[in-house]
């Protein structure tokens, strides 16, 4: 693919994924995606995310918004998240080993055209937050290797766990 093919394609991309972004679902709470620079990922640069919760009656559901290149050399990524309360003090942390590729063929898993997949996977089902106010998810990156290549963002997205069964 040629310099011009590729910048015309990136730019509808972004503008598409805009656009999307834009457009709120029913029952999604919350939705935000931290881009990693270059795909180069730090232990010690952290992705931290702010979300508000207003109703604690309700349960939720939790997932990850994964970007990955074709090429990031592993079939999986550890992470660790950490989810502090909106007084500050850690509700949990866990390390999570999240599959990307098939590990006994290397199919990508994900959706996603020319080198880039994108995963939506579920975390928490019928989560419970026990305050009000604003939390701080953060992940870090638990790979043996500094800077991890290959993941181009993470997200969170929480959705009203009620709103989900309705949908069904």
């Amino acid at each position: 693919m040629n310099s011009y093919k590729k910048v015309l394609f990136i730019t509808f991309l972004t503008i598409s994924i805009g656009l999307l972004s834009a457009c709120k679902e029913e029952g999604v709470i919350f939705e935000d995606n931290e881009s990693i620079k270059e795909g180069k990922w730090a232990v010690e640069k952290p992705l931290k995310l702010n979300f508000e919760i207003t109703d604690t009656s309700k349960a939720y559901n939790l997932y990850y918004n994964i970007r990955n290149e074709l090429s990031y050399p592993y079939y999986n990524v550890y992470v660790t998240y950490y989810l502090h309360y909106p007084d500050g003090k850690k509700v949990d942390s866990l390390l999570q080993d999240i599959v990307l590729f098939h590990p006994n063929t290397g199919e990508p898993y994900g959706m996603g055209t020319g080198g880039i997949r994108e995963h939506q996977l579920p975390v928490f089902q019928n989560f419970k937050f026990k305050q009000k106010g604003k939390y701080t998810y953060e992940f870090k990156q638990f790979m043996r290797v500094n800077p991890l290549k290959g993941i181009l963002s993470m997200g969170l997205r929480i959705e009203d766990a009620q709103g989900e069964a309705n949908k069904k």
